[in-house]
């Protein structure tokens, strides 16, 4: 789990970036009860399973921070999303993280607890100076790079760039980001802080690239509960939240914290 993009258009970005979860690791056939059970996908760098098998991220850290100071039972689970998605409206002690806010799921659950916001932009070479204006793509002729069956396509779609200036790749190692650098590619579309994090796994400096549009499409990120939440564990988690915020300490995803996590 913004400044908002059209009704339409939002809720098309937010289902696919929130479709994207991967088969995490297996739990134990019988794991210990815990008073809260909380679902994520595998999506680096808010959740995932590091090289050792440990369960890390952004977001797994925030939630891991604020359950703590409920002083609640908890575990979390990496699954497929729509398993994640399915359990917690299905569950009375569920939680799900990191899910985006839309209309279509407004009334589905309890947004209890924002950690962040996330925004889509336009990437080129750092020394590439062609877009500093509004872009016409029926005139430029820029080309774009996009993933296959990924949001970025999708919202390739939405710029309605001509389909012969569309460079669509099917790798799953994501290689938009070394067809800009080689100048095979004029741009690609990415989230700021996934981007950050895909850079930095590629070995890449940031300064190599920069953002030259933001895109009208994004969403709020949150910790949320089916409607059936049981109160008293709403009101732990709440309870919680308040007595962070009056600590001074924040609970939001930072792209400066990129750097402490483990492969």
């Amino acid at each position: 789990m913004l400044a908002h993009a059209s009704a339409g258009c939002r809720a098309l970005v937010l289902a696919t970036f929130c479709a994207n979860g991967l088969l995490g690791a297996p739990v134990h056939a019988h794991p210990p009860a815990s008073d809260i059970v909380i679902y994520t996908e595998s999506y680096p760098p808010y959740s995932y399973l590091t090289k050792d098998g440990q369960l890390d991220g952004l977001s797994t850290r925030l939630v891991r921070r604020l359950m703590d100071e409920t002083g609640l039972t908890y575990r979390i689970v990496l699954v497929p999303w729509t398993r994640a998605y399915r359990a917690t409206l299905e569950e009375d002690n569920a939680l799900i993280f990191t899910i985006a806010r839309s209309e279509g799921r407004e009334d589905l659950f309890e947004w209890l607890v924002q950690l962040g916001s996330i925004k889509f932009q336009l990437y080129a070479r750092q020394e590439d100076n062609r877009f500093d204006s509004e872009i016409n793509w029926n005139k430029a002729g820029y080309r774009i790079a996009c993933l296959v069956d990924d949001i970025s396509c999708l919202l390739v779609k939405g710029l309605n760039v001509p389909e012969q200036y569309i460079y669509r790749i099917a790798e799953v190692n994501r290689p938009d980001v070394t067809l800009v650098l080689a100048g095979r590619a004029d741009l690609y579309v990415a989230e700021k802080i996934h981007n950050l994090y895909r850079l930095k796994a590629l070995g890449v400096p940031a300064d190599s690239l920069k953002a030259v549009k933001t895109l009208d499409a994004g969403g709020d990120l949150f910790l949320a509960s089916g409607l059936g939440l049981k109160p008293e564990l709403r009101a732990a988690v709440l309870a919680a939240q308040a007595r962070l915020q009056a600590a001074g300490i924040a609970m939001t995803l930072d792209a400066a914290d990129l750097d402490s996590l483990p492969e």
